[in-house]
């Protein structure tokens, strides 16, 4: 079976390598560098901590321990960083929310350990205590993933399995034949064709939709995540605390965003001012006692428009109506990679649909049906 794959972030190199490894003939085409843009730009958290709906919170959970098979699988664990996530509470409206959602996490039999804030450097020596801290919470089971590194991985084990990967290569369209998908067509006019095409493109995907004739739009907020110079911290868990978020890089540095500095995002030109990239460094200094905001510089800015379904939650499954198209889309891609990837692969490969998908399918955005409330993933990501 020949499988067309859109889009080389985490979910579409994932998709590519559970395709390749059941013998799909797999091609990938990303219009930048693989893992370039979305993934890039990610906390690439990997969590199922501020998921009410049970059914979307226990799809994360497999998924978090789906990412420990495909380590196993890839012989490479280097692009899972374990350690934790810490969040802290600055007021008491945030902290009666915080244990609110930590009594639900407990009935779900999920691992939050609440601490007192004086505990906080038991987690990490370099987490500094202050007097408006109220409560805080350990979760021992999260992990964060370094996504460029993990997509690397993934299409390295595909092309073994004889996928061909096309970077730099714009998908113009959709090919349609007689109401069906049958291929695609490039940005210099050639053709490719293919059995089943995987729309894996983030928030591009609404603009192919529309070449069909369906309007869809998984285009979410912009977001951009500052990376500051190697040996910044020693940090080694991931921070939410109040006004920012801190995740651990490589080499010592400290991933850093906040939701005030996504708004601050000049969408004309893609840049972050200047004065946020220095206020995120003065909140992640004030959080930690090893770094010296005076002189920690941003070594990059990744920018990304972040996927965002209709409803906030994964659309996984063929389009109702178009056969050939697949889509797979989801603001929650890197914890959810794992799973959803393979759980497709299945479905294209085999028929075979998973009960775990009941409820993120295509259909439910093309059936009416009573009005449900959405869920808004970067709530999910907001600092307390």
């Amino acid at each position: 079976m020949k499988i067309v794959v859109v889009g080389g972030g985490v979910l579409g190199a994932s998709t590519a390598y559970q395709l390749a490894k059941r013998g799909c003939a797999v091609e990938l085409f990303e219009r930048g560098e693989p893992g370039g843009e979305a993934s890039a730009a990610s906390l690439a958290w990997l969590n199922a901590n501020a998921k009410p709906q049970r059914s979307y919170h226990d799809l994360n959970v497999v998924s978090m321990a789906e990412h420990l098979a495909v380590a196993r699988e890839l012989r490479n664990d280097s692009w899972l960083r374990r350690g934790g996530n810490i969040e802290v509470a600055g007021t008491d409206e945030a902290a009666h929310a915080l244990r609110a959602k930590v009594a639900r996490l407990h009935e779900y039999g999920y691992a939050a350990i609440e601490l007192e804030p004086q505990d906080l450097p038991r987690y990490d020596p370099v987490v500094r205590v202050h007097e408006d801290y109220r409560t805080a919470v350990f979760y021992p089971g999260e992990t964060w993933a370094d996504l460029p590194l993990l997509v690397h991985e993934l299409l390295r084990a595909a092309t073994a399995h004889g996928a061909v990967v096309h970077a730099r290569t714009e998908v113009a369209r959709l090919l349609v034949e007689s109401g069906e998908v049958t291929g695609i067509v490039l940005g210099d006019g050639s053709h490719v064709r293919a059995d089943r095409v995987v729309l894996a493109a983030g928030s591009r995907i609404g603009a192919l939709m529309r070449g069909v004739g369906i309007e869809m739009s998984t285009a979410g907020e912009p977001g951009a995540t500052v990376v500051t110079a190697p040996g910044t911290s020693a940090l080694s868990v991931l921070l939410h605390l109040p006004g920012v978020v801190v995740r651990p890089d490589a080499g010592g540095r400290l991933a850093v965003r906040s939701t005030q500095a996504d708004r601050s995002l000049d969408t004309a030109t893609w840049t972050l001012p200047q004065e946020t990239v220095t206020d995120l460094i003065r909140r992640a200094a004030h959080g930690l006692s090893d770094v010296d905001a005076a002189s920690t510089r941003g070594e990059r800015i990744s920018v990304a428009v972040r996927p965002y379904p209709v409803d906030g939650l994964p659309v996984v499954g063929f389009w109702p109506g178009v056969p050939g198209l697949y889509l797979i889309t989801m603001h929650s891609g890197a914890t959810l990679a794992a799973v959803t990837s393979r759980l497709a692969a299945a479905e294209l490969v085999g028929g075979t649909p998973s009960a775990l998908l009941d409820g993120f399918r295509p259909d439910r955005l093309t059936t009416p049906r009573p009005p449900t409330p959405a869920f808004d993933p970067h709530a999910a990501e907001a600092e307390t």
